[in-house]
């Protein structure tokens, strides 16, 4: 996963990831921005999912939802969750995919993505 974070003409910090991966940015710019607070109780559910301390996170923003298990992290746009359940995003024929309103990767990839993003806002 590609990405290339940097400050839009407003000055507010902005995240462009790699094809297949856009949701992830845009859930970065527009749900978490710089909030330090919870880029750490993000980090932090990443390291019990990691533990064995729990199984699955789910976190709800304004625009995406992000749901967590032990090896994975799904990105989906809230507008697409009204119009399917997840169930059906993952079995349905995904003619309608949108990059930039869902994305998956691994957890460790995810960590990696949220420290460096967190280390670009606290810069």
């Amino acid at each position: 996963m590609d990405y290339r974070f940097y400050y839009n003409e407003r000055q507010l910090p902005c995240a462009a990831l790699s094809m297949d991966h856009e949701a992830f940015g845009l859930w970065l710019t527009d749900d978490l921005s710089d909030n330090s607070e919870q880029l750490d109780e993000l980090l932090d559910a990443i390291t019990r999912l990691e533990d064995g301390r729990m199984t699955e996170y789910e976190w709800q923003g304004h625009n995406f939802v992000l749901y967590l298990t032990r090896e994975d992290a799904d990105i989906t746009a809230r507008e697409l969750l009204q119009e399917h359940s997840r169930a059906e995003l993952d079995e349905e024929d995904m003619d309608f995919y949108d990059a930039e309103s869902r994305a998956s990767c691994g957890l460790d990839d995810l960590r990696e993505l949220l420290i460096e993003w967190l280390e670009f806002v606290q810069s």
